[in-house]
């Protein structure tokens, strides 16, 4: 008997790119932690008079969360076009594992905090980019 191939992976190896295609930042060996989430809005049901539910609406925000290292000795890195350009959208790509699905889309960019909180530790920025509808996945494969 042949055992199931497992379908999960490990986050990494992978690849984050943020920018309009042929000029996209590769900002992947600065990623502490990424995430895209869906938070789920749905509006109150209502009861018709002769009993029966109507449920709410449903929708859905996306957005890519994490952590990354800031490139402030750049001008051309993810801080400086996150400072010039905040409120701008802009295209993305991102590979948890080579191995994996890709999610693309387009993207709010937020300005990315500059400092630390400790001495002597790599300056680094939470980011919560909302995205512009649902991300498109593309699976690796046949």
């Amino acid at each position: 008997m042949t055992q199931p191939t497992d379908p999960t992976l490990k986050w990494g190896p992978g690849e984050l790119t943020i920018g309009a295609t042929g000029t996209a930042i590769d900002i992947s060996c600065l990623v502490n932690s990424a995430t895209i989430t869906a938070t789920k809005d749905q509006g109150d049901s209502v009861t018709k008079l002769c009993g029966t539910v109507k449920p709410g609406a449903i929708s859905y925000e996306y957005e890519l969360g994490g952590n990354i290292d800031i490139d402030v000795l750049t001008a051309t890195g993810l801080f400086a076009l996150s400072q010039s350009n905040a409120g701008s959208e802009q295209d993305f790509s991102y590979t948890p594992n080579d191995a994996g699905p890709t999610a693309t889309g387009k993207l709010i960019l937020d300005p990315l905090s500059f400092g630390g909180e400790e001495y002597g530790a790599t300056m680094a920025s939470d980011i919560a980019f909302a995205l512009v509808g649902a991300p498109v996945y593309t699976w690796p494969g046949p």
